[in-house]
């Protein structure tokens, strides 16, 4: 959370600051926030329902939280990508959801041995990876399964 927090404060407020004088920015910007309203309110409700086991909880509401975000937010520009890429040969989503599998598995590892040894730096570097691939890899495979040609 410290990362991200740094991250995102050190650019919102001048955002926000930019859409609340604009006029006609804020109704399609308000409308483009409430998916992630959703989303972050189902991701609350996992972490509640998995409270009983808050390092879980925190790791499983991130997935969900994360995976959403780029199904809705980025599918469609996976879909531009995948459309442009799909002559291609290799590229298929066994073959990227195997090798988004194996990143998450890789940051989950990172995130458990910095939980384990107490390391801020593994912690970090983990949570980020499990959020990149997440937000990543979920839009890129359902582009991927909408494209395919037995979908046409």
């Amino acid at each position: 959370m410290d990362v991200f927090s740094a991250w995102y404060y050190s650019f919102s407020p001048s955002v926000a600051g930019f859409i609340a004088s604009n006029e006609a920015l804020r109704a399609p910007v308000r409308a483009a926030l409430y998916p992630l309203l959703a989303i972050l309110g189902l991701s609350a409700f996992v972490y509640s329902t998995l409270g009983w086991a808050p390092e879980f909880a925190v790791v499983m509401a991130g997935l969900v939280a994360s995976s959403l975000i780029g199904l809705v937010y980025l599918t469609p520009s996976a879909l531009v990508g995948v459309w442009a890429l799909r002559n291609r040969k290799g590229i298929r989503a066994t073959s990227i959801a195997k090798g988004s599998v194996l990143l998450l598995a890789l940051a989950l590892a990172a995130l458990t041995l910095g939980e384990v040894i107490g390391s801020y730096v593994l912690l970090a570097l983990g949570s980020l990876a499990i959020v990149l691939v997440c937000i990543a890899a979920t839009p890129a495979i359902a582009a991927l399964a909408m494209l395919r040609p037995d979908h046409n």
